[in-house]
């Protein structure tokens, strides 16, 4: 298993705009059978930064099924357009 990371920073003015497409587009990282759990949480000292955990079966599982497939643009339609540049993305296992 390893755990995907992504640090998702808010356009200004659409702070709240992005938290609700993180919020719909999660369901859509849920469908993937090889989506462990998915969750998002909210910075507390920055209220524009948002922090997507989702733990996957595999990296390959991740990188390779799920971003080449259709849940991926459906997960991004959502927040497109609502964060600045591409998220800071890293992946971890337990150590």
């Amino acid at each position: 298993m390893v755990t995907e990371v992504a640090i998702f920073t808010a356009l200004p003015g659409k702070e709240e705009e992005l938290g609700q497409g993180i919020i719909q587009g999660i369901e859509f990282i849920r469908q993937h059978p090889e989506c462990i759990s998915a969750n998002a949480t909210r910075c507390v000292e920055k209220p524009g930064r948002y922090m997507l955990s989702v733990v996957w079966s595999s990296l390959e599982a991740h990188v390779d099924d799920f971003r080449n497939g259709p849940l991926f643009a459906q997960w991004r339609g959502p927040v497109a357009g609502l964060f600045e540049s591409n998220p800071e993305v890293y992946h971890y296992q337990v150590y």
